[in-house]
């Protein structure tokens, strides 16, 4: 008896849950800063903007090179979050043979991939 009068609570009981709000695996504050990063072989910057969401690369005299808005520009769809921001911004190398230095960027909702320096696209490598 006391088996199935748990098993009733147990299952009654979900009813009454509240499903919990996604918490991206990076802790934004809520005052965003703009972040910029410096290529010292070329010395052009990389800006994230304030909004985390835009990224523009510089020539050293100023001259905007690219701008992207890497996560609308290549079309990714909402994951877990209706907008996200990026979260990771730094350079690094690419996974593939060349290891090539880039940008690599991961959004709050745990999509990732990277920025190519010199042309600014975007390469998508999944998401959590």
């Amino acid at each position: 008896m006391a088996k199935a009068l748990l098993l009733v609570l147990c299952c009654f009981s979900s009813y009454f849950c509240l499903g919990q709000q996604y918490v991206g695996h990076h802790t934004l504050s809520t005052k965003f800063k703009a972040i910029t990063l410096t290529d010292i072989a070329t010395g052009n910057r990389f800006l994230l903007d304030s909004t985390r969401i835009v990224v523009t690369a510089l020539n050293p005299q100023g001259k905007q090179l690219w701008r992207t808005d890497a996560w609308k520009d290549n079309h990714l769809e909402a994951y877990r979050v209706t907008r996200p921001v990026i979260s990771y911004f730094a350079f690094g190398k690419d996974d593939s043979a060349k290891r090539k230095e880039v940008i690599w960027l991961t959004y709050n909702n745990t999509q990732f991939g990277f920025l190519d320096k010199k042309t600014g696209a975007f390469t998508w490598l999944g998401q959590d």
